[in-house]
């Protein structure tokens, strides 16, 4: 007879071999990205005795294979090498679960999704909103209050096959949504996604809440090219020459769903003896694009605004965060909003719009201020309140630390290895 101990033995190896995962990101596993949720999970995976294999597009235009965290990394250059990568992972690896990240800019996604299909291994699919989905709302930058179009979506072949519409819009609109609409699991990391995806008729929908580590300014690998490092070093010599003085931070897209506009307006309502300067860092960016300048000249606040434009060196980015006077996030729609865990992290006080995603999370006054959407004079009166009362920019630090914990916590991450530890 086998003794109890090989027979655990035995077991453990089986449930290790089982533990198998492939990760399909659009971008990510790099220092800019290192809070993506798809990045936190894989950290945690293999560090619970997960084999852990990941694939995104390279944003330096590089095939490369590294193993980072244990977690084996590959970044394509272009679709062709995404999809020999994949076939190989699959194939070689056979991961006996998927999960796929996001519908936008995800063509291999997609692609990975048809092909797992086939081979009967199972998969989950996350988007961190559902309201980015150009099908399903008429405006992506400005999507609430909630108005989505159902019947604009293609979920079956049934519907591709209708008279109705265009056939190449359909197939796209099809081959789009197949990762969500073919999913074993749909899982959201914000609460206001599941009554959108309820509506749209998905079936086994689940929301696991956000999960951070403390990895976030430790993870220093980057797709960073020369070009990035150039633009670091200006970034660098632009902080040096505003080090005594004041700035509030915007981090993000200069897309208008983001709110730069309403954070360049309401710059006129508040004294430069407050607050010198506005600072932004964009992802999208290195020079300003011709749609801001004239904004920015619009405006006359030219002599108020710092530009430092894409940085992708965290350590840089970390330096700019370090000598803020707090951060601002005035979007008017977030799937999640990791700016704000970010601000958190660096124990800057936060001002944030009062919208879905960022009101799940930021509770007015306790651990962030929240302002009226798109009212740039509201905005403003938060900033100077906060720049003149030390006692509420405390709170805000303090709690903010404190909110922290709770998604770095070991019952968010039981909560999420349970989930996975349930569909093998």
């Amino acid at each position: 007879m086998v003794s109890h101990r090989l027979r655990q033995f035995i077991i453990k190896k089986i449930m290790k071999k089982n533990k198998n995962i492939l990760i399909i990101a659009p971008y990510g596993f790099n220092d800019r990205m290192s809070n993506f949720v798809e990045f936190v999970l894989a950290r945690l995976l293999a560090k619970n005795n997960w084999e852990v294999h990941a694939i995104a597009m390279s944003e330096s235009n590089q095939n490369s294979l590294n193993k980072i965290y244990n977690i084996n990394i590959t970044k394509y250059k272009n679709i062709f090498a995404g999809i020999f990568y994949l076939t190989k992972i699959i194939l070689l690896k056979r991961p006996n679960i998927a999960h796929i990240h996001n519908l936008r800019n995800n063509r291999l996604g997609i692609i990975a999704a048809i092909f797992l299909k086939f081979l009967r291994i199972k998969i989950i699919f996350t988007e961190y909103g559902l309201l980015h989905d150009h099908y399903l709302v008429s405006d992506r930058d400005n999507p609430l209050p909630i108005n989505i179009n159902p019947i604009g979506l293609v979920f079956s072949l049934k519907q591709v096959l209708s008279k109705k519409a265009n056939l190449k819009y359909k197939i796209k609109n099809y081959l789009f949504h197949w990762p969500l609409t073919h999913a074993d699991e749909i899982v959201f990391v914000s609460r206001h996604n599941v009554p959108i995806a309820k509506e749209l008729g998905l079936k086994n929908v689940h929301y696991l809440p956000q999960i951070l580590d403390n990895v976030r300014w430790e993870f220093k690998k980057t797709d960073a090219n020369k070009n990035m490092d150039s633009q670091s070093k200006k970034a660098l010599e632009k902080l040096y020459e505003i080090k005594e003085k004041k700035y509030v931070l915007f981090i993000g897209q200069l897309k208008l769903r983001k709110g730069w506009d309403v954070f360049l307006n309401s710059i006129k309502y508040v004294d430069k003896n407050i607050i010198p300067y506005f600072a932004i860092v964009t992802s999208t960016d290195n020079k300003e694009p011709h749609f801001f300048s004239e904004m920015v000249d619009k405006l006359n606040v030219r002599d108020r605004l710092i530009f430092f434009g894409k940085i992708f060196n965290s350590e840089v980015l970390q330096k700019i965060f370090e000598q803020s006077e707090a951060v601002v996030v005035p979007s008017r729609y977030e799937g999640f909003g990791l700016v704000v865990t970010e601000s958190w992290e660096m124990k800057k006080p936060l001002i944030a719009t009062d919208i879905i995603a960022i009101n799940e999370n930021v509770e007015h006054k306790k651990n962030g201020l929240l302002f009226e959407k798109e009212n740039a004079e509201d905005l403003a009166k938060k900033i100077i309140e906060l720049v003149k009362n030390n006692e509420l920019k405390n709170r805000l630090i303090v709690n903010g630390s404190q909110t922290l914990g709770v998604y770095k916590s070991i019952d968010r991450q039981k909560q999420w290895l349970d989930f996975y530890d349930s569909l093998i």
